[in-house]
């Protein structure tokens, strides 16, 4: 296990990561694996499902993409509420499902890849997401110790792959102390006047700063630039 943290902590890009995370559970005969990550309100990357799967045959992973049957999987939904790994098989007894959901679950069922393990996984600013690994004969009666090790694993390479990402969107983003301290405050909900009273400096320059961040974040108005700051983790919440 040691040397998976350590090829997970040492990935210099997101493919190098994901060949150790894989690797891993690869050695624990687990054959169909996905992750899916939902990018948070703000961040540059929202508006976009990050989906990566090993294992699932390419017509339904297509499916899933394409015609966005993620909307209709309630495994990842309900991972994004709950603290703790799950059954697949339990997920009717831990929410009412809708008949989209259960159809969804039906043709999951079709594929033959029997119960699985849903792991939520966590990162900075809402960045968190869920892993699925599809057990097998191998791993159905797997112990607990070996399940926390899973989600370990897990949560580990959702952490340096937070942290990937954030050293990308730091090399395009950068505001400067004094624009960051006028959009806490704008995120705060202050006037330009406020900001002005507060910072001791014109109401003009306030509005200077705050056209130059509107600029940095790619957005245009107040609101949309305190969300933005936030979901990329220039400011916090």
């Amino acid at each position: 296990m040691q040397k998976f943290f350590a090829a997970i902590r040492n990935a210099s890009d997101i493919p190098e990561l994901w060949d150790a995370f894989t690797g891993y559970f690869e050695q624990h005969h687990i054959d169909h694996l996905c992750l899916i990550h939902i990018p948070p309100p703000g961040a540059h990357d929202f508006g976009k499902v990050i989906i990566a799967t090993i294992g699932y045959p390419d017509a339904f992973r297509r499916r899933y993409i394409e015609d966005k049957l993620y909307l209709d999987d309630p495994i990842p939904d309900h991972a994004r509420h709950h603290p703790m790994p799950f059954r697949w098989s339990e997920i009717g007894e831990m929410r009412k499902l809708t008949s989209p959901q259960i159809s969804f679950l039906k043709e999951v069922e079709q594929l033959g890849i029997g119960d699985g393990l849903a792991i939520p996984v966590f990162g900075p600013h809402g960045r968190n997401g869920y892993v699925g690994l599809a057990l097998g004969p191998h791993n159905e009666d797997t112990s607990d110790e070996l399940l926390h090790e899973f989600q370990a694993i897990a949560q580990m390479a959702h952490q340096r792959y937070c942290e990937l990402l954030s050293t990308e969107e730091t090399e395009t983003i950068t505001l400067s102390p004094r624009e960051k301290e006028v959009l806490v405050w704008v995120a705060r909900g202050k006037s330009n006047n406020a900001i002005s009273s507060i910072l001791g400096i014109s109401a003009n320059t306030v509005d200077t700063h705050l056209r130059r961040i509107y600029d940095k974040l790619g957005v245009s108005d107040r609101t949309t630039a305190a969300i933005r700051g936030i979901g990329c983790g220039l400011i916090a919440p």
